[in-house]
């Protein structure tokens, strides 16, 4: 596995929030994203049908995450496959270590950090895993995202404000 090279002086647009349980890693993204922490996310996943008990991670599939995104003012794509972080948007949940035969995979959150004057960009990933290396929860630049290849994502944007009348 890749070792990190992050700079010390980097700071992500995101702060990373950890797993806590083995399926919530698309909540913590979710959380990294709105600003809130797992457990307000998860109460407003509960208001939308996740179980309050037992196995939820079946629950959490691209129409939840649009939900719990929208209610904090992001728009989601659906789930689109890729094989390179060129491909991906701005900003987006991606899923790596990806098992096609069980089409399971873990998210991660993916920031492109455009300059102003579009003219440099530098992408990085903050990953919840909690078994991984801590060099490894914010991974910076093209060489150390290469250790960690997307196999599918889910953009996300601002929602547009509404204009008034």
């Amino acid at each position: 596995m890749a070792t990190t090279s992050t700079p010390t002086s980097f700071q992500p647009a995101f702060k990373r929030i950890g797993q806590q349980d083995r399926h919530d890693d698309a909540i913590c993204v979710i959380a990294m994203l709105s600003g809130k922490t797992t457990d307000a996310i998860i109460r407003q996943a509960e208001g939308l049908g996740l179980p309050k008990v037992g196995p939820y991670h079946a629950w959490i599939d691209g129409d939840m995450i649009a939900k719990l995104l929208a209610g904090n003012g992001l728009v989601a794509t659906v789930w689109k496959e890729c094989t390179s972080y060129k491909d991906l948007p701005e900003v987006a949940i991606v899923m790596v270590d990806y098992d096609a035969d069980w089409e399971v995979g873990r998210c991660v959150l993916y920031h492109r950090n455009t300059s102003s004057d579009g003219k440099t960009a530098q992408p990085y990933v903050v990953d919840p895993y909690p078994h991984t290396d801590t060099k490894l929860h914010l991974r910076v630049g093209t060489t150390d995202l290469n250790g960690l290849p997307p196999s599918w994502y889910i953009g996300v944007t601002q929602m547009a404000k509404a204009t008034g009348k």
